[in-house]
């Protein structure tokens, strides 16, 4: 799935050092797009690095900028800027632009059908405008196209469960998770599912090996400390709700939790 429709369209952590490093590089673009406004490689870089940004109505500009610079971009030599669609319709949909963000992905299936990524977009928009019968079809198809695509497998997870499907939600989840251990999405999707079905050894499992990791991750790890007192195992769930409230004082969940444990214990 392209990297909008994986986060939920959620802009980068300008604190993080990608994005000083993204900063830096567009600084240096956009003093070369002054000498040359019509740069073709620069624009194209230029909007790439504000789509990773997060920097969403500033990439749209620019892309569209490079794609312009291009004669024909929708002729044989356009299928080398599928991305540069599929990045566009990302950027409509996290604007909340949806006509707009369908037809760039419909753009990109048409420069290469047999490429998941603008599928998965094309599903990801269907759910969010809670088309579930078209999501699925969607991710049906970046499935066909490529069997080994986890975020196809957490799409169709993901429908099952608006649709209370949870026996069906969980197993796409587990399929989803064995392929990336690191999806966040499947891992909540899959502690939602174990909660309605109280088949919780799994996500255990795989929630383990998400925060060998990502130790810091509170909310993950608040997740497991939960889990380990729904299975009786005190000790571990103390010891994970103690690290949680070590890196998150004022975590009011966690304060709880912790006196329901002391409170078992006496």
């Amino acid at each position: 799935m392209t990297k909008a429709s994986q986060t939920a369209f959620r802009p980068a952590d300008p604190g993080t050092t990608e994005t000083i490093t993204h900063e830096k590089e567009l600084a240096c673009i956009q003093r070369c797009l002054i000498a040359d406004p019509g740069d073709g490689d620069a624009l194209g870089r230029a909007g790439t690095l504000l789509y990773e940004m997060g920097r969403f109505a500033e990439a749209i500009a620019h892309l569209k900028k490079f794609l312009s610079s291009r004669r024909c971009p929708l002729c044989k030599a356009g299928r080398t800027h599928y991305h540069v669609f599929t990045q566009l319709a990302d950027c409509y949909a996290a604007l909340d632009d949806f006509p707009q963000s369908e037809r760039y992905y419909q753009t990109a299936v048409d420069l290469a059908p047999a490429r998941a990524d603008a599928y998965l977009g094309l599903g990801t928009l269907a759910m969010r405008r809670e088309q579930f019968d078209r999501a699925r079809k969607f991710f049906q198809i970046a499935g066909d196209f490529q069997p080994d695509c986890s975020e196809a497998f957490a799409g169709l997870a993901m429908i099952h469960q608006q649709q209370t499907e949870y026996t069906e939600a969980f197993e796409m989840y587990l399929k989803c998770l064995e392929l990336d251990t690191d999806n966040l999405v499947a891992l909540l999707g899959l502690f939602q599912t174990s909660c309605e079905m109280e088949n919780f050894s799994q996500i255990i499992y795989y929630l383990e090996i998400y925060l060998a990791g990502h130790r810091d991750d509170t909310s993950v790890l608040f997740c497991l400390a939960s889990l380990y007192a729904k299975e009786g195992r005190l000790s571990d769930a103390r010891q994970a709700v103690m690290k949680v409230l070590t890196l998150e004082p004022n975590k009011p969940e966690a304060v709880e939790l912790l006196t329901e444990l002391e409170d078992a214990d006496t």
